[in-house]
């Protein structure tokens, strides 16, 4: 998960106005081990997205939930935020599947998540996929990370 938490920070660089991005990746960084955190990004995220319909706020709306199903005890209630996240991450890549950040927070989370949950489907398809487009963006910061992250 720490490695979703660094992509996540270094994903919306060219996406989102500055202050905006700082505020999502503050929340990012500390989301995974702050359940206050991942709260106010399902909160920002679910606004954002109500407002823009952009797949990308989708894409941290999915993240928050996944946190969040880290923080809660009770069973039902981690598969209730995994399941929400999980809609939310297809609904991100559906709407946007050319969206190389969103494929590759689809990616790393289900290389992270227990294999148990069958998460797992998409691996071999978001790595052709990252392999073959990451050089066609202009975000020099996505094109390192998706270059260290495959091991290219």
């Amino acid at each position: 998960m720490k490695n979703l938490v660094l992509l996540i920070f270094l994903f919306f660089t060219g996406m989102m106005q500055s202050q905006n991005l700082k505020e999502y990746r503050a929340l990012l960084k500390t989301g995974e081990n702050s359940e206050k955190s991942a709260k106010q990004l399902i909160e920002k995220s679910k606004t954002a997205y109500g407002e823009t319909r952009e797949p990308l706020y989708a894409g941290f709306l999915a993240v928050g939930n996944f946190f969040m199903a880290k923080h809660v005890f009770n069973p039902l209630k981690k598969m209730s935020y995994f399941n929400t996240g999980k809609q939310n991450m297809e609904s991100a890549v559906k709407k946007d599947p050319k969206n190389l950040e969103i494929r590759l927070m689809r990616l790393i989370t289900q290389e992270n998540v227990p294999k148990f949950l069958g998460y797992s489907q998409h691996i071999k398809e978001d790595r052709k996929f990252l392999t073959q487009q990451y050089l066609t963006t202009a975000d020099e910061d996505l094109k390192i990370y998706i270059k260290d992250y495959l091991k290219l």
